[in-house]
């Protein structure tokens, strides 16, 4: 299906998909019959959903205003949240058969109960993730897939098989490993795929059958191999952190490479951070799956998971290295307090390392992109 089209036309196909995130999943369940299940952002087990015979998906934020959630959620909780309030004020989650909130985050566990009563004909389920890294946690963990795989079945009608879990990790390991190809490609060729583009990549597979998508990606990734791209060589190398739950701003990233620099490595949930592991094939799938939770935070550190070893500042230096990045841009979710917290010592590794950095706070409306453009172009132009 997609062998004849070139790598541009595939690109432009899952912009399509990104762009209406919600379409591909609706024609999945008129295809099927089958449920659709909303993840509410960051840390859920896609593959027990999967193991059951419905569609995970992972809720998305909107750039369209926030109208009818105002009337549900505080203008002071974070974009993310408060749009997905928004959309199901709005009816646009009506499709949903079912949601799966969680409780590492208070904006996430209070705008789960909010979806609770927006959306009464959906299933609302919860999955406990206890954070930190104890000797009791990864046994905790286990225990709360436990209850969420209990709770999939009920409203599924369907058994979930350890060997029904086993093949789902290989599918969404599969869709992980290609992603990362795909990384690897444009760290080798930075101007090969705009961050844009990337962006787009991620997000339809979060909206999407991963069986498919991997389908879309393994015609892709020989095709992006093939090409050469002298885009963004001469430009200022540049590594993206933040956006820990919703996209980043596609006007933002735009204005970043106008701006004269090309993206060469991120940590964005919509980025590396939801990529960046595979579930050992090889342990029993609940106990692989708890701890791809604890080894996530090692690789990619999550500032939801109060883990006093977390060394995020520290991360972030290693990785402008290992990208031969000359500049740092934080994209900070304007409200998003875990991400607030950090800054500060992660503000302090950069000053000591000598890396500049750009702190942009991104609000949801977005009222200030004139005020961002100016200080990007600003900073780019510092090591130019």
């Amino acid at each position: 299906m997609y062998s004849n089209l070139s790598a541009d036309e595939i690109l432009s196909q899952l912009a399509s998909i990104a762009a209406n995130p919600y379409e591909r999943a609706k024609e999945w369940k008129m295809e099927t019959g089958s449920k659709v299940v909303g993840c509410y952002i960051m840390h859920f087990p896609e593959e027990l959903i999967h193991a059951a015979g419905a569609l995970p998906i992972v809720l998305q934020v909107k750039e369209e205003p926030i109208t009818s959630g105002h009337a549900y959620y505080p203008s002071y909780f974070c974009g993310p949240t408060r749009s997905i309030v928004d959309q199901a004020a709005k009816g646009d989650l009506e499709f949903l058969d079912g949601f799966v909130g969680g409780d590492y985050c208070i904006q996430v566990v209070g705008g789960t109960e909010v979806l609770g009563n927006l959306l009464p004909n959906a299933n609302n389920m919860f999955f406990r993730l206890p954070v930190g890294n104890q000797p009791w946690t990864h046994g905790d963990i286990v225990t709360g897939l436990k209850e969420l795989k209990r709770d999939i079945q009920r409203f599924t009608g369907n058994e979930i098989s350890d060997e029904s879990i086993s093949k789902s990790i290989r599918i969404y390991n599969k869709n992980r490993s290609l992603i990362r190809e795909i990384y690897a490609l444009k760290s080798e060729n930075p101007g090969l795929l705009t961050a844009s583009e990337m962006l787009s990549i991620i997000k339809s597979s979060m909206v999407m059958p991963k069986e498919e998508h991997n389908a879309i990606l393994e015609t892709l990734v020989p095709k992006l191999a093939k090409q050469k791209d002298s885009r963004g060589s001469d430009a200022v190398r540049v590594f993206i952190s933040g956006s820990l739950c919703g996209a980043p701003k596609s006007e933002v990233l735009s204005l970043i490479e106008e701006s004269g620099a090309v993206v060469v490595g991120d940590d964005l949930f919509h980025g590396l951070r939801y990529t960046s592991n595979n579930i050992a094939e090889e342990r029993e799938p609940l106990d692989a799956i708890a701890l791809n939770y604890l080894d996530k935070n090692t690789s990619v550190p999550c500032p939801t998971r109060c883990d006093p070893k977390t060394d995020w500042p520290q991360y972030l230096v290693d990785s402008v290295r290992k990208n031969k990045a000359d500049q740092l841009v934080i994209l900070m979710t304007q409200f998003c307090e875990p991400h607030m917290f950090f800054y500060p010592d992660i503000k302090d590794a950069m000053q000591a390392e000598g890396i500049p950095h750009l702190l942009l706070e991104i609000s949801h409306e977005l009222d200030s992109i004139e005020t961002i453009k100016t200080r990007l172009e600003a900073f780019v132009e510092m090591a130019v």
